[in-house]
């Protein structure tokens, strides 16, 4: 990319997200810092509790103000979004940045049909009155419809009577109903069979083309993002701990190119989640599955450093100290004191 097509959309800078709880604070994000560039579909990838849902409820000012506290940027333009009221908010969440929930069943109302909810979504901002307003309101849901591949007949159904595919599809409708320049699309294919998510992420992929979108998908399948995905930032512990391009993810693991130089990934947290992912020959069945070993830490007790180092077998002295953004080319950035690539540790005699 180059020129306006490179333009940052949304720069997230050292977000930090406290939780009050009756256990004390709970630190869900600790410095994140995440770019999307124009137009680009950008994945946000890491074990479940990680942050990214919180990351994305942050972007969006979903998260309550009564219990959490929020620092750091969310700049979308020349706007910082942590700085605006809930009525400024409102005119952005849904007409410039949408978002699609992991649930469509549990976000769409059983009470009320297809229709209706999509032309409530689209009466949130725009003025559409009178007998001419409700035939437009009618005109343009059915053409939302047909965009995410369903039948304009489908307005007069109510949501349990969908599939979860086509449920998706409709919460899609109405998370494009303004033409968004920035969709946030949290776990999308989740409870989804693995033919569905096939239509689901390529229907993404043809929005986002038709629609010059840019898209934050979050998701902890790498499997997905070597699927449509530009570039991925994977995240630890409420922190990034690796971003690169996402071109030849896969690839990457089955050659064996992680262990070149600069290669993605870098990060031993990285190189852990895509090792876990299943390859296409089949196992013995006495074949363990890979895991990897110990627990994300208690978010109430961060250790000081490197917050993989407990679960790292090249973690050394050097990783009580936080490591700092390394970049090796391309948009590749690594906080890790002994990437992958790297001379490993020796152990002690």
């Amino acid at each position: 990319m180059s020129g306006e097509e490179d333009r940052e959309v949304l720069a997230v800078k050292d977000l930090r997200c406290e939780f009050r709880t009756i256990e004390g604070s709970l630190y869900a994000l600790n410095g994140v810092n995440l770019t999307l560039r124009r137009g680009e579909i950008h994945g946000l990838v890491g074990e479940s509790g990680c942050g990214k849902s919180v990351t994305s409820r942050a972007i969006l000012g979903l998260l309550d103000k009564k219990r959490s506290r929020i620092q750091g940027q969310v700049r979308f333009g020349s706007r910082n979004l942590l700085e605006l009221g809930e009525r400024e908010m409102r005119g952005i969440r849904g007409r410039r940045i949408s978002m699609v929930f992991q649930d469509p069943q549990g976000s769409l109302s059983p009470m009320a049909t297809v229709g209706s909810q999509i032309e409530e979504a689209l009466t949130n901002h725009v003025s559409l009155k009178g007998p001419s307003g409700r035939a437009e309101l009618r005109r343009r849901t059915a053409l939302l419809l047909e965009r995410v591949g369903l039948s304009p007949e489908t307005a007069r159904r109510y949501p349990f009577e969908l599939s979860g595919g086509m449920q998706q599809r409709v919460m899609i409708a109405i998370a494009i109903n303004c033409e968004p320049e920035l969709l946030i699309a949290d776990e999308p294919t989740t409870a989804l069979d693995l033919s569905i998510q096939a239509q689901i992420l390529r229907l993404l992929k043809t929005l986002q083309r038709e629609l010059s979108l840019s898209v934050l998908l979050i998701t902890h399948n790498f499997a997905v993002v070597a699927e449509i995905c530009d570039r991925v930032s994977v995240m630890y512990a409420g922190q990034i701990v690796e971003t690169a391009p996402a071109a030849g993810l896969i690839a990457a693991r089955e050659s064996g190119a992680f262990l070149e130089r600069n290669a993605f990934p870098a990060h031993p947290y990285s190189k852990a989640l895509i090792d876990c992912i299943p390859r296409g020959r089949p196992q013995s069945t006495r074949t363990p599955l890979p895991v990897i070993p110990g627990s994300p830490p208690r978010l109430y007790d961060l250790p000081s450093g490197c917050p993989f180092a407990p679960r790292c077998s090249r973690a050394d002295e050097a990783c009580t100290v936080m490591p700092p953004g390394t970049e090796r080319g391309d948009g590749h950035v690594v906080f890790c004191h002994h990437p992958v690539d790297s001379v490993p540790r020796r152990s002690s005699p």
